[in-house]
């Protein structure tokens, strides 16, 4: 699994978003293509949830940071 999770979570409470306002910025920001639930992102949070490369391009754009950022791993799992 990648470990992409950990920094969603980690911007997505650095932006005070809730995870239902990600998945709506998502569906805004893929034009309805990915609509997912609350449910949706806390397994991509808690590493139960692969997340695919164009998922990757998508949560940057919602979470406001660069997809490189996304994957790489966070300092504490280092």
């Amino acid at each position: 699994m990648n470990g992409v999770g950990e920094r969603v979570q980690q911007r997505r409470h650095e932006l005070q978003l809730q995870q239902d306002e990600l998945c709506a910025r998502l569906a805004a920001s893929t034009s309805g293509e990915w609509n997912p639930g609350w449910q949706d992102i806390s397994r991509i949070e808690n590493g139960a949830r692969i997340v695919s490369d164009l998922e990757v391009l998508a949560l940057a754009v919602a979470l406001e940071c660069s997809p490189c950022w996304l994957l790489l791993p966070s300092k504490s799992s280092s």
